[in-house]
């Protein structure tokens, strides 16, 4: 994939540097797209060409370091993009195949900081600690854990990430958990965190991780 007009992005609060550019998803089938968290389907109920022109940019990481692109030449030899944000409006846009090129914000991935998606639990605390417990959650620490009030439980039947995270798709789909955006200052309802998903692990093949699984910073 070859980008021959871009310009630099600042993201709001972030002293990291974006590449600003764009990219038509129907014609441009030379770089591989890599996603890392399930969708609810929240665009694909319609056709609408109106709806794709007022999407805000989609954010993607590249092994590229755009620290030392030269604003004057052509940026080369991307293969692969790692989808950052924009899931929702990605399925749409491919589900539809709209023949439009759509604006995109590509950053390092020496840049990308993962932080897990706050979840609030539905539910009182010690009902939703007893069911951790059922399901062999103990007061631990472990690289693969649930934090509730900087208290970590952790199963030592869990091995890896993806098993962590298939737990929580089990506490989400039983109505236990609701995602809650990191950035709401006003929530008083009790949270919990998973270990965070780093950017290498996104690349497993054939594996997505649960909606609202990941914060990543920066952000439009």
């Amino acid at each position: 994939m070859i980008f021959k007009e871009f310009k630099k992005y600042n993201f709001n609060n972030s002293e990291v540097r974006g590449i600003m550019t764009s990219i038509n998803f129907s014609r441009d089938n030379n770089v591989e797209i890599v996603l890392h968290e399930e969708t609810s389907g929240r665009y694909e109920q319609v056709r609408d060409i109106e709806i794709v022109k007022a999407f805000p940019p989609l954010v993607f990481a590249t092994d590229v370091d755009l620290d030392f692109i030269n604003f004057q030449e052509s940026i080369k030899q991307i293969k692969k993009l790692t989808l950052l944000d924009g899931h929702h409006r990605f399925e749409h846009l491919t589900l539809y195949n709209y023949d439009y090129s759509v604006p995109i914000v590509l950053i390092s991935n020496k840049d990308v900081k993962v932080q897990s998606y706050n979840s609030k639990i539905n539910g009182d605390k010690q009902s939703f600690i007893e069911f951790l417990i059922s399901n062999n959650f103990k007061p631990s620490s472990s690289k693969y854990f649930i934090d509730i009030e900087d208290c970590q439980y952790s199963n030592t039947d869990v091995n890896n990430i993806y098993e962590l995270y298939d737990f929580k798709r089990t506490l989400l789909k039983s109505d236990l958990i609701t995602p809650t955006p990191n950035d709401r200052g006003d929530i008083e309802d009790l949270i919990l965190n998973f270990t965070p998903v780093q950017l290498i692990e996104f690349h497993k093949e054939n594996y997505l991780f649960p909606p609202k699984s990941t914060w990543i910073s920066p952000r439009i």
